[in-house]
């Protein structure tokens, strides 16, 4: 009994679908506890550890006020935090500015990050074996296991797959969720499943309605009708409507706190996407935004694996208007739909923005490979490009991989160890940006904004310098975040300024950067901390949060 249970547990260790999952666990494992031991997360946009660890899930059901995310997966970030808070709460009671102080040291912060990268990391699985099921259903087996490890191999996606960003959560519910809709779509599930799925998307990343809107009226509705002559009103969809909007009303706060979630609307589609918008509201914006999108593949996969997903759209477009079928279209209808809704309207093309597509169109190359391998005297050539293909994205894998492996702000830190005990140091940046600083050394950070509009950092004093001039205080050394070191910052300030920017992105802030830059404040560059990896590795810059300078001043010595 033992010996065959070992052999079967072996038979599927070893099938294609299980190393693929494997790939991803692996791929997310290398670097997984960037920026760790810390206050703070180095992902940008995270909302681990500090949103959910210091309870801002409470915002979304305060009466008037909301959170500038949804709260879905902020509720299992800190049900996942409670037992960090509990300690905070042991050591220090719970007088509110003294819990909080303790909770954003580095041993709670690190714990609750830690949580969050792994839930995200068996989301990220999730996310493939979804991916490989959908396929599985769409196309069979080999063009599954093909469009698993386009997803395994994306190398955004290994990206996210490290950190607390919502982006990974979102779509596990989104890519489970169409598997639910193409088995509604063929007459084997119920329609609650695929709306609940749906819900929980959107409950994560409000753009998930953008995937949505499209297929889920198309395929929960018209091609049940057509397909199989499902009344388009039939009762069960109608009951799977109504519990899948009472559901979103009452997680989402807007049954318990109508004029919050309002607010939040109103914050959603005013200054959080409009001040944002990355090119102008014309054709021309929208076609340079289709250039940058194409341009954007070496950032996610490979040039092979693009053209054959793109051949493999085309394909399974051919092979539903000869079949009458529109099931095969199902992925790239919500990626279509995503960039129609989300990409165009809100004229935003960060990497980031562009993963629902890459995870959602590239799987299509299986179908591609599936179909050719078919053709016997096709398996040699179909075989090698795959390789090829495939070897080159997981060099952009393993390029994102030795990023977080070799970030500067380690190198920083490694710098700033060497210094004397109570050498003072000024710092300028949010924790996110900023490399750690050693407890040993006297830390400040100036800034003209007021302390409570601050993400205040454990052992670093607060200062409000209107001025914002280190000359009088005569610091040994400055530090500049990974987004303040960067020559753009010595420039003026764009005149329509991005909402949400407030610290150190004023003309006021520039001008002291650029008197630095240039040595007219009496301190010189001793120290860039640079990403550098050896090839065929390149370092990657992803939504401003790796592969940043860090840059270090000292006084000009006589």
């Amino acid at each position: 009994m033992v010996e065959r249970l070992r052999s079967v547990l072996g038979e599927r260790l070893l099938q294609p679908e299980t190393l693929v999952l494997a790939l991803v666990v692996l791929a997310a494992a290398i670097g997984f506890a960037w920026g760790l031991p810390g206050g703070d997360s180095w992902a940008a946009d995270s909302i681990s550890p500090r949103s959910c660890g210091l309870g801002a899930i409470i915002e979304t059901y305060w009466p008037g006020h909301y959170h500038s995310r949804p709260p879905l997966h902020m509720a299992i970030l800190t049900v996942a935090s409670l037992p960090w808070m509990a300690l905070a709460v042991a050591r220090a009671g719970t007088d509110t500015g003294q819990l909080a102080d303790e909770l954003i040291k580095p041993l709670p912060m690190t714990g609750i990050e830690l949580a969050a990268r792994l839930i995200t990391l068996m989301m990220a699985v999730g996310i493939v074996n979804n991916t490989m099921r959908l396929w599985g259903r769409l196309a069979g087996r080999p063009a599954a296991i093909v469009a698993g490890l386009t997803v395994a191999t994306n190398a955004i996606f290994i990206y996210y797959a490290h950190t607390g960003t919502v982006d990974i959560p979102s779509l596990f519910w989104l890519t489970w969720c169409l598997v639910e809709v193409d088995r509604v779509a063929a007459g084997e599930a119920k329609e609650r499943h695929a709306l609940l799925l749906a819900v929980a998307a959107v409950l994560t990343k409000d753009q998930a309605a953008g995937a949505l809107i499209v297929v889920l009226p198309l395929y929960l509705v018209l091609v049940p009708w057509f397909g199989r002559g499902a009344a388009p009103l039939r009762p069960e969809l109608v009951r799977a409507v109504l519990l899948a909007i009472g559901a979103y009303a009452i997680v989402s706060g807007a049954l318990v706190n109508p004029l919050g979630f309002a607010r939040r609307l109103a914050y959603l589609f005013g200054p959080a996407s409009e001040s944002w918008t990355g090119y102008p509201r014309s054709i021309a914006g929208m076609a340079a935004l289709v250039g940058d999108a194409i341009r954007a593949t070496p950032h996610f996969t490979s040039w092979p694996i693009a053209a054959a997903a793109a051949a493999g759209v085309v394909m399974a477009i051919a092979l539903s208007w000869r079949d009458r079928r529109l099931r095969m279209l199902l992925p790239f209808l919500a990626a279509a739909s995503f960039f129609v809704l989300f990409n165009l309207g809100a004229l935003r093309s960060e990497d980031r923005f562009l993963l629902p597509e890459s995870v959602l169109v590239l799987p299509y190359a299986g179908l591609l490979v599936a179909r050719l391998r078919a053709v016997a005297a096709a398996r040699g050539p179909v075989a090698l490009a795959a390789a090829a293909g495939f070897a080159l994205a997981l060099c952009g894998v393993a390029s994102v991989d030795g990023t977080l492996l070799v970030d500067p702000r380690y190198a920083a830190e490694a710098f700033l160890a060497r210094l004397a005990p109570g050498t003072r140091v000024e710092v300028y940046g949010g924790p996110i940006f900023l490399p750690r600083i050693p407890s040993h050394l006297v830390a400040v950070r100036p800034g003209i904004e007021p302390v409570s509009e601050r993400q205040r950092i454990t052992g670093v004093r607060e200062l409000v310098d209107p001025a914002l001039d280190p000359r009088p205080r005569s610091p040994d050394i400055i530090v500049l975040a990974t987004e303040l070191s960067d020559i753009d910052m010595t420039k003026p300030p764009p005149a329509v300024r991005p909402h949400g920017l407030m610290q150190y992105h004023d003309a006021q802030s520039r001008e002291f950067f650029r008197g630095l830059y240039e040595g007219r404040l009496g301190y010189t560059r001793v120290f860039v901390a640079t990403c550098a990896l050896p090839w065929p590795l390149d370092c990657r810059t992803i939504h401003d949060s790796t592969g940043r300078d860090v840059w270090i001043y000292a006084p000009v010595r006589p």
